[in-house]
């Protein structure tokens, strides 16, 4: 084929062509002029933003014969020959293809011979970090004290592969990224030059693609003119690069703030329809909160940010930027997991309803002066309330500590009810909502409150099955629990909101819950036997003498 893509045509061939890394052209250009070129380099970076290129040109000035300003002359044998890849004082190698100790082993035998036309015999070596460990200490000593004529130059996109003894033997140059401006810069070139008509909206589009590499922006703008070379409207961008419209997002944040969740998952049920791939809907979403959230701090920065969105931001808005950053916070989590996912489209409906749930964020400040902001549409959690009102009206449960064996005994026999901590209760009743309950009337209602109980939690009723209502004082209702056993204590500690609920529905009337373990003297003299058993000689007495335990 005669057709050269754009990233091979518009290769540069000079440092000053080289776009976004004037510290790294810069420095070499000068070390060129001072005469002090180092026997080895490192250029780390992003793909597509000019390593191997700049490796290249570095390349052609060193043997050029007739430099001019530290710059390649292109025209000399050297150059053409370096630029069509058939010089042989030049030699570029793919590390991921010679990544062997055997390469490596050749490469220092030849790097003993001198160089043929050129003053320097150079080796590219793209992609080093893919070298084995064998290779890489095989190339150290070479690499520490090569020839006076020898200059090695390796490319990696994964600088921290690359082993420390390598590193230090070289200078490292960090390529950057390059901006979304010097991108569209360089795009806008290439098509005034060939007098194609185009929008500056869809070349920054095209840029923001291409996320930093000017090589993936070359290639997209190759596929966007085969598609409509007389013209690129933002429109035919966006369908060739698959982007969506920022109304598409904005429309589904709207219906997020009214915790629509029919209309969101019928927008989301529209645009997989549509045919849109769910990774670039939720990149495209991601952006799209990251502008909101930095248009709510009140950064002045120009923001990809249409006049309806900005509009809804400055006016109708009710999240604040502690809510997009929630938000952002767990849609940030789907995409770092979406190739992993089995059924990426039933997460993202979970997704977006757990969004639509979301209740307005809170300043802690506010919560302990008493005063809660107004956030207008969007509900208060109740959680909150309730912790805010009736929280420091009942006491905290307390854990308690891990008992021995003698000590849960002693304490199982002796506590008392009104002892030890007791649960609080969701809140505390009116006077006048008050009833006379005695502790006849939960017997009589207990079957109810299991059945009850058992609708919303089947391991708590089993454990209550066969428990003793032991008392009741009005305010707080004593459980016993024969037989029992700590794991279930705690359960029923831990649940005890969802009982007292319970008993609440069926009696009409709050009140608080205390649970005891209650053993019977079977058990108990079982337990004397066995800490009777836990001393050395006590099974030594009892074979001497024959005896046994009576009690």
């Amino acid at each position: 084929m005669s057709y050269q893509v754009l990233s091979l045509k518009l290769r540069p061939q000079r440092f000053d062509e080289v776009v976004g890394q004037m510290h790294v052209t810069r420095t070499l250009q000068n070390a060129i002029g001072l005469d002090r070129v180092a026997h080895g380099y490192i250029f780390s970076g992003p793909r597509g933003v000019g390593k191997t290129t700049t490796a290249r040109i570095l390349a052609k000035v060193l043997n050029c014969k007739n430099p001019h300003e530290n710059n390649p002359c292109g025209t000399c044998v050297n150059c053409t020959e370096i630029t069509q890849g058939s010089s042989l004082d030049v030699q570029e190698l793919d590390g991921a293809s010679n990544r062997g100790i055997d390469e490596i082993r050749d490469l220092r035998e030849a790097v003993k011979y001198p160089p043929n036309s050129g003053k320097y015999r150079i080796y590219i070596i793209d992609e080093v970090h893919m070298l084995t460990g064998p290779a890489f200490n095989a190339l150290l000593k070479t690499l520490e004290e090569p020839p006076p004529h020898v200059i090695f130059i390796m490319a990696t996109t994964d600088a921290h592969k690359v082993p420390a003894t390598i590193l230090s033997r070289t200078q490292r140059f960090d390529f950057k990224q390059i901006s979304i401006n010097d991108i569209s810069d360089y795009l806008t070139q290439i098509l005034e030059s060939e007098n194609i008509k185009y929008d500056p909206d869809g070349i920054r589009l095209i840029a923001q693609k291409a996320d930093g590499s000017l090589r993936d922006s070359l290639s997209l703008l190759d596929q966007i003119m085969a598609y409509a070379s007389d013209a690129l409207d933002v429109e035919t961008i966006r369908d060739v690069l698959g982007i969506i419209k920022e109304n598409v997002f904005l429309n589904i944040i709207q219906t997020i703030e009214k915790r629509d969740h029919k209309a969101v998952i019928h927008q989301l049920s529209q645009f997989i329809d549509a045919g849109f791939a769910i990774s670039d809907f939720i990149s495209g979403f991601n952006e799209f909160l990251r502008n909101c959230m930095i248009h709510k701090t009140g950064e002045s920065a120009k923001l990809n940010l249409s006049e309806n969105s900005l509009s809804w931001l400055q006016t109708d808005c009710r999240f604040s930027t502690a809510d997009f950053l929630r938000m952002l916070d767990l849609s940030l989590q789907f995409e770092s997991k979406l190739r992993f996912l089995q059924q990426p489209q039933i997460s993202l409906e979970a997704l977006f309803i757990k969004l639509s749930m979301m209740d307005a964020s809170v300043d802690i400040a506010s919560i302990l002066s008493g005063e809660v902001p107004n956030t207008g549409s969007v509900k208060k959690p109740e959680l909150q309330k309730s912790s805010i009102t009736e929280k420091p009206t009942s006491p905290p449960i307390q854990s308690e500590p891990m008992e021995s064996p003698r000590l849960k005994e002693k304490h199982s026999v002796a506590e008392k009810p009104d002892t030890p901590p007791t649960l609080p209760a969701v809140s505390e009743p009116d006077s006048q909502q008050d009833r006379n309950l005695t502790v006849d009337d939960f017997r009589n209602s207990w079957n109810e409150i299991i059945e009850g109980l058992e609708e919303k939690n089947s391991k708590i009723a089993h454990f209550l099955e066969g428990a003793i209502l032991s008392s009741f004082d009005g305010k707080q209702l004593l459980i016993e629990l024969i037989n029992g056993h700590r794991f279930q204590l705690k359960t029923l500690e831990k649940d005890a909101e969802q009982i007292i609920s319970v008993i609440n529905d069926k009696l009409n009337q709050k009140i608080r819950i205390k649970f005891h373990i209650q053993e019977n003297n079977e058990e108990k003299s079982e337990k004397r036997k066995l800490e009777s058993a836990e001393h050395p000689l006590f099974m030594k007495v009892l074979e001497t003498f024959e005896g046994e335990i009576i009690r």
